[in-house]
């Protein structure tokens, strides 16, 4: 890329820039340093313009410099977040390899048991009473209803009298 030779004025000031970028770039740069010295200046009438520039250096590079601050901040969240992604889809495959292995061991247990019958897996499981295995529940035998579990207890005596209180 040659180098252009770009002539402005900045603050009453001209001077010719040597830069690789293109013309209207480097005029909408000056043009934004021209700004900010004219508003300095009316804020402080009274203020050079070269301490007026050297506000506005100091203006922009406090801006150029919080930029790269956050810049560095987005980029850790980022590596933070494709971290977490990763992570996630690594839990995930191994639960679906677990998931899978479980199936396999069901399906083993099944077979040893010689339950073979496609709706077997429907019926429900309920621990023996002291037994500590595990056994099937008979078609007539009542499974208590969920909601049933949070009906309200029969009241007792002592309930009765501490609401009469």
């Amino acid at each position: 890329m040659s180098r252009n030779r770009i002539r402005l004025t900045v603050g009453g000031t001209e001077c010719v820039v040597g830069t690789d970028d293109n013309e209207p770039y480097v005029r909408r740069l000056a043009e934004e340093v021209q700004d900010c010295m004219l508003t300095l200046s009316h804020q402080n009438e009274h203020a050079s313009s070269a301490v007026t520039a050297i506000v506005a250096a100091l203006s922009f590079c406090d801006d150029y410099h919080k930029s790269q601050q956050t810049a560095a901040t987005l980029q850790q969240q980022m590596s933070e977040c494709m971290a977490d992604g990763t992570r996630a889809k690594t839990e995930a495959e191994e639960a679906k390899q677990e998931a899978e292995q479980l199936r396999q061991e069901v399906a083993a247990l099944r077979a040893r048991l010689g339950e073979d019958t496609p709706d077997a897996g429907n019926v429900p499981i309920q621990r023996g009473e002291y037994s500590g295995d595990f056994t099937r529940l008979d078609a007539e035998s009542s499974v208590p209803d969920f909601l049933s579990l949070f009906e309200e207890a029969p009241k007792t005596e002592k309930d009765e009298a501490n609401e009469h209180e």
